[in-house]
């Protein structure tokens, strides 16, 4: 066990690991000057607005950081923008199992990069995160200068709710001529997210769903799909303490084959770094453990099965190596699982059973679900095909006695990915 724990430590520092590795797409900054520079910047998985920014002129330049106070607006072609803004931020908590029971209006003056979110015939709509939350602000021409869209919670006897954004958006709606019955329904039901935000925005700016999934066109799908398949070294063993281990028996390693097909939902689409991984896999394994009986009437017995398992896996892949047609990743999971097993014999050597007092009094007692971690390795090529290794810790195989079985699989395989 202590190498499933170093591994999985490993896999959970990934994230770490992966600030040495860049993603320069093309873009270009606009200084605090006024003056435009082109070149490449580094397209971060960011959960939260940058502070700062790489950047290089060229592949071959070195690369030249750029914070937050050094920039006016910065692009990444097709992908991301953002504004620098200088004003107040709201400091306020929104999350229901932190707020207090008074009404908070701290703020802080600060100088950040806003996220420009869509930029439209009428207003402009931003968002800024940090460790506290998400906000979002939106303009107006001739100066667009950033208003914060309002949004408050904290408990009484009642529990109070602001939703001054709705009358913001309700009156920019009315201003602009689209508020109709449908459109104000929407504000009324709108939840204060990315989603909502930009639904009703873009209906203010007269952007249609075609032209907005036109706009995101760039960042990809936000989801996809994969298969894979690959072989099952399935070892069984139990502890030397139970009664199996004491009349002789010894761990078992079987290789059988596994399959499974997942759907995959990204954090960022553009960047594909951070995914989410539902799968359901199916595995087959054939244990079977020859060995000398310990105990009367000590001769050659066998103990086997077969064991069919599927599976639910609930994953978290995070691609530590993020090039374009190249990525090495780490996973870590839960494996909930439901086996079958079938074709069971424990006895002599020599068939039929010359002990069959054994078969009829000590049966396996198989257990039918268990739960455990999976840690997975993987490299993706070309945007459609992986290489991966697994591995599944220990699970019960039995539900005690006389076995006391457990088993762990490692798994070696290919993927392909539905782009």
């Amino acid at each position: 066990m202590r190498y499933f724990y170093k591994t999985l430590l490993i896999i959970l520092l990934l994230p770490v690991f992966s600030f040495a590795q860049s993603n320069f797409k093309p873009g270009y900054i606009v200084t605090l000057k006024g003056d435009t520079i082109r070149g490449l910047i580094d397209y971060r998985e960011w959960g939260a607005n940058p502070t700062s920014i790489d950047f290089k002129a060229s592949a071959t330049d070195k690369t030249r950081k750029y914070s937050d106070q050094e920039i006016h607006f910065f692009s990444i072609n097709g992908f991301e923008s953002y504004v620098q803004y200088t004003g107040a931020i709201s400091m306020d908590i929104t999350d229901i199992n932190l707020v207090t029971s008074s009404r908070d209006t701290s703020q802080r003056e600060a100088t950040v990069l806003f996220k420009i979110m869509q930029k439209g015939d009428n207003v402009v709509l931003y968002s800024y995160t940090d460790d506290v939350k998400t906000r979002f602000y939106i303009s107006e021409s001739p100066d667009y200068k950033p208003v914060p869209l309002v949004y408050r919670i904290y408990k009484n006897f009642d529990g109070i709710v602001e939703n001054t954004y709705m009358k913001q958006l309700y009156a920019l709606a009315n201003k602009y001529g689209v508020l109709d019955n449908s459109l104000q329904w929407d504000i009324e039901h709108m939840s204060y997210n990315s989603d909502g935000m930009l639904n009703i925005v873009s209906r203010i700016n007269h952007v249609s769903n075609t032209e907005l999934k036109k706009m995101n066109a760039n960042k990809g799908p936000a989801f996809n799909f994969s298969v894979g398949a690959g072989v099952n070294i399935n070892t069984i063993s139990s502890p030397s303490s139970s009664s199996y281990s004491k009349g002789g028996g010894v761990s078992s390693t079987s290789l059988g084959s596994e399959a499974s097909i997942g759907v995959n939902a990204f954090a960022n689409p553009a960047t594909r770094q951070l995914q989410f991984r539902l799968e359901i896999g199916i595995a087959d394994s054939h244990p079977k453990s020859l060995y000398t009986l310990k105990v009367d009437p000590y001769i050659p017995f066998e103990a086997s099965f077969d064991e069919l398992q599927i599976s639910f896996n609930p994953q978290i892949i995070y691609n530590f190596y993020n090039a374009e047609n190249f990525k090495i990743y780490g996973d870590v999971g839960f494996n909930l699982s439901y086996f079958k097993h079938s074709n069971s014999y424990f006895g002599s050597q020599a068939r039929p059973n010359s002990a069959p007092e054994f078969q009829e009094s000590v049966p396996y007692f198989f257990n039918s679900f268990d739960s455990n971690l999976l840690v997975k390795i993987g490299v993706e090529i070309n945007k459609k095909w992986g290489i991966f290794a697994q591995y599944i810790s220990s699970e019960a195989v039995t539900k005690g006695g006389y076995f006391q079985m457990d088993s762990t699989a490692k798994q070696v395989g290919v993927s392909y990915i539905f782009w």
